[in-house]
């Protein structure tokens, strides 16, 4: 039982951290360490609890991000790993739906790591085979299930 509870410890620690990597370095290296200090505490107290903390995906750091040549605050949610291998580092842009929601859609996301909110823009570097690209999602209003729908589109001229 202790080594299941140790074990459980260790996992929690490595998924955070690998979660949150990727942001701006002082930040993500920060804010892994007082992530893991904190999950640690949290394990020690309630393994369950931890282990819905780490399924959760959290903030890793604020940041400014330049979307169509506008400047926005973005929430950094860190880097995952995809389920083709690729990585893909994630941020919820702030307050820019209305600015962006009427550009043209070009499809939908292949794959979204974390639970979309709706109305949101977020920005993705999705790295496959050492290559970065850039790619810019939407999420419109929720369909009658209630679900979310995850969006590409592109950016007008501005950029």
């Amino acid at each position: 039982m202790r080594i299941n509870r140790t074990l459980g410890l260790a996992l929690t620690a490595a998924v955070l951290a690998v979660a949150m990597t990727g942001c701006s370095n002082s930040a993500s290296s920060t804010a892994s360490s007082a992530a893991s200090s904190e999950s640690a505490s949290s394990v020690a107290a309630s393994s369950e609890a931890a282990e819905s903390e780490a399924a959760a995906a959290s903030v890793v750091s604020t940041e400014d991000l330049d979307v169509n040549g506008t400047t926005y605050s973005a929430d950094c949610y860190g880097e995952f790993t995809l389920s083709n291998g690729d990585t893909m580092k994630l941020w919820k842009v702030k307050d820019a739906y209305a600015d962006l929601s009427a550009l043209p859609m070009k499809g939908m996301a292949e794959e979204f790591p974390i639970e979309a909110e709706a109305e949101q823009i977020y920005v993705a570097d999705v790295t496959s085979n050492g290559e970065t690209t850039r790619q810019y999602l939407r999420t419109d209003k929720a369909g009658r299930n209630g679900t979310v729908s995850v969006k590409t589109f592109e950016l007008g001229d501005a950029e």
